[in-house]
């Protein structure tokens, strides 16, 4: 595929076809690709995917019922015709295959009349289709009837493109430019738009084409932050981006909007790679579905090549589609849908179209721990950011989430203010807990009294409110970042600061996570639980002091442990009690299935999807340390451990009132772990600073100074030595 400003420009302008995606010469060269290597293999593979739907459109009793809207569809396979159309007539152009080329052209022609039967609504033909009906008609062009071509393009203008262009004008689509619902409808009319501009009947489109290339542009904006990441998060926001890539290419050969040029949608592939877990495979799940990248190319392909950025051919590579979705349904028939091609060692692709004409992009992926990209990430539209110890698959990998959502991508928002995701050691820890769980209650936060700050009634809605991400100050040996909750947590105020803190060569200790609390609710004593939901199939061992959580994939630990304040410092003393329990799915009050039992539920995801710690984890184990004072004011240290290596042992120590200090005595290493609320006063353990927090890393035999970092800090002396 040939993508340069206006390379296909000629070809719209002479109203030729093939144009979106490639061109007649383009098909020329592809054919020869298609006969060793990558080409060979993924085109097998596709007419292995196309051959048995071929089959169901001949033996269809009704090519419009098969087609038709979901809710009166009746063949099990009437989805899987569509989802796979464009594959079909690629196979057939690009093969001379007749049978696919007629198949194609029937289902094509059955569109007008399918869309009549069933309901109208933003899942019909003629709204929610970005590809499969626009790419058919591209490729079968000049294959078509001149009465075929007016069926088509007449349905086209009066429904696809004016009908849907009126449908999302009246629900004020640059108010809404980031939310999947109106972008859909919005790149269907635009796709459908270019895909018959300028053919034999079809009308002067040039005030639609500007509308709706202005709509695609606020989506730009709107649905990916400033640093590349989506606004609508993992799956559902990094969907709506793999659909606009489809938009991207066709715009961009047509010399209408280059796409390219935009830096948020340039470090989108970058963004995506900055939550991918240690060893691959799997995304870090965020916000309300799963963990799951479905339609991921031509996205990453494109990104590759244009930012010359092999390590987005990894990510491409590693990922695969589907690994979970919205609830439990037969994966089966997905897998069929969207199989997956090993074509490397740990290397991968979706069985589609556009992996074939992206194979020119396909070169050498790198992984990423061969570069030199930074470890932390964040965007400061979306405020979240991720901090990694480094890119080797037993790393230290936490997502942090300020739920800084804009008004303009509502309908999936969560109260995930200052909720935490944490893999080490190869294990997924502390997880996201994914779609149905919108409220405070299903994260890894602070609820005071054990209760959510705001409640959706157990309803599948959107959380209306917001959290902020205060700082973000990533350095050589730590990272730490802070979030304000208050509105999510209805407090006086409600804020979490966490850190990461990386390994250092020979010091025999883990790259470790530690979070701060600093929470009110109402100048009254109450009790706060700081709580993590874990893997479904891992365990959590209690102790007085501390707790163990024992990982599945590889028998790995994460030991818990917690620094209170001085007993002497309030009239009544803060205490910890260690607790645990199975947390269920927050949306209890949605029809479900299964009785909306969420052990039933739980059980049919594990046998249909599998990979249940990705989400939507309906049940799940879940650690809880009740902290009762009159503040939320402690500080949580998690330590992973293999499971052949000794505990390290965690004291608190004596500091300055309002503050904490924690004591970590590791193998060869000891760590002090100060923090300050408001005075910035550190002093204990021999060390003081003047700063936010600190910490100070020392040999365990000689106590010699081997590492600090100060946060907003100045000064910093160590028994006696000045250091800073």
């Amino acid at each position: 595929m040939k993508s340069s400003f206006g390379c296909a420009k000629p070809l719209f302008d002479g109203k030729i076809h093939p144009r979106l995606f490639c061109g007649p010469q383009d098909l020329l060269r592809l054919r020869k690709q298609i006969r060793t290597g990558y080409g060979l293999k993924l085109m097998n593979a596709l007419r292995k995917k196309v051959r048995p739907l071929l089959d169901v459109i001949e033996t269809a009793d009704s090519l419009p019922l098969l087609i038709a809207h979901h809710t009166v569809r009746k063949h099990p396979r009437g989805g899987s015709v569509l989802a796979a159309l464009a594959d079909i007539a690629f196979v057939g152009v690009l093969d001379d295959n007749a049978r696919a080329v007629e198949a194609a052209q029937r289902v094509l022609l059955a569109v007008p009349e399918a869309l009549a039967i069933g309901p109208r609504n933003t899942y019909d033909l003629s709204y929610g289709v970005i590809g499969e009906l626009q790419l058919t008609y591209d490729f079968l062009r000049a294959r078509l009837s001149p009465e075929a071509c007016a069926l088509y393009t007449r349905w086209a203008v009066k429904t696809a493109i004016r009908e849907t262009l009126r449908t999302i004008r009246a629900g004020h689509f640059l108010r809404s430019a980031g939310a999947n619902i109106p972008m859909v409808g919005m790149m269907s009319a635009l796709m459908t738009l270019l895909a018959v501009k300028g053919d034999p009947g079809v009308p002067d489109l040039a005030e639609e084409e500007g509308e709706l290339v202005r709509m695609f542009e606020a989506a730009l904006f709107c649905g990916i932050g400033s640093n590349g990441y989506p606004a609508e998060d993992i799956a559902y926001g990094s969907g709506m981006v793999s659909f606009m890539a489809r938009l991207v290419e066709p715009l961009r050969r047509a010399g209408l909007y280059d796409a390219y040029a935009l830096p948020r949608y340039r470090r989108f592939g970058r963004a995506m790679l900055h939550f991918v877990q240690p060893w691959g495979k799997f995304l870090s799940n965020t916000g309300d579905y799963g963990a799951d990248f479905g339609w991921r190319s031509p996205v990453f392909p494109r990104l590759a090549t244009e930012t010359r950025d092999p390590t987005l051919l990894w990510l491409h590579g590693t990922l695969s589609y589907p690994i979970a979705c919205a609830g439990p349904m037969d994966m089966k028939t997905r897998r069929v849908d969207f199989p997956e091609l090993k074509l490397a060692p740990g290397f991968q692709a979706p069985v589609d179209l556009y992996s074939l004409l992206t194979l020119s992009d396909l070169r050498k992926p790198v992984h990423p721990s061969k570069t030199r990209i930074p470890t932390q990430f964040m965007d400061s539209d979306r405020g979240i950011v991720t901090f990694r110890s480094s890119w080797k698959p037993d790393a230290t990998f936490v997502v942090f989430d300020g739920a800084q959502r804009p008004s303009s991508a509502q309908g999936h928002a969560h109260d995930s203010g200052g909720h935490f995701s944490l893999s080490a050691l190869g294990e997924y820890f502390a997880i996201d807990t994914g779609r149905y769980n919108i409220e405070q209650d299903q994260h890894n936060v602070v609820l005071v009294d054990g209760k959510s700050g705001q409640s959706t009634k157990g309803q599948w809605r959107a959380s209306w409110y917001q959290a902020v991400l205060t700082s973000y100050r990533p350095g050589p040996w730590v990272d730490t970042a802070s979030v304000n909750n208050s509105q999510m947590a209805d407090c006086y105020w409600s804020k979490r600061t966490l850190g990461l803190v990386k390994e250092t060569a020979g010091a025999g200790a883990p790259a470790y996570v530690w979070t701060v609390e600093d929470i009110n609710k109402a100048n009254d004593y109450r009790e706060f639980w700081w709580t993590m939901n874990v893997h479904p199939d891992h365990r959590i061992t209690c102790f007085s002091d501390h707790a163990t959580i024992i990982g599945s994939d590889h028998g790995n630990f994460l030991d818990v442990h917690f620094a209170l304040p001085d007993p002497a410092a309030y009239p009544k003393p803060h205490c910890l009690k260690l607790a645990q329990d199975h947390q269920q799915y927050g949306s209890y009050a949605y029809p479900m299935g299964q009785g909306n039992d969420p052990q039933a539920l739980a059980r049919e995801y594990r046998r249909t999807v599998g990979h249940l710690e990705y989400g939507p984890v309906f049940y799940r184990p879940r650690l809880i340390a009740k902290v009762a004072g009159y503040n939320g004011r402690f500080m949580a240290v998690m330590l992973p451990r293999r499971a052949n290596e000794p505990r390290a042992k965690v004291e608190s120590m004596p500091t300055l009132d309002n503050g904490l200090a924690l004591r970590l005595t590791f193998d060869k290493v000891v760590d002090t772990v100060l923090w300050a609320y408001d005075h910035h006063l550190l002093e204990a353990d021999g060390i003081k600073a003047r700063a936010q927090w600190c910490v100070v890393r020392r040999q365990r035999k000689t106590g010699r100074v081997l590492y600090f970092a100060l946060g907003d800090g100045y000064t910093l002396a160590i028994n006696g030595k000045r250091y800073v």
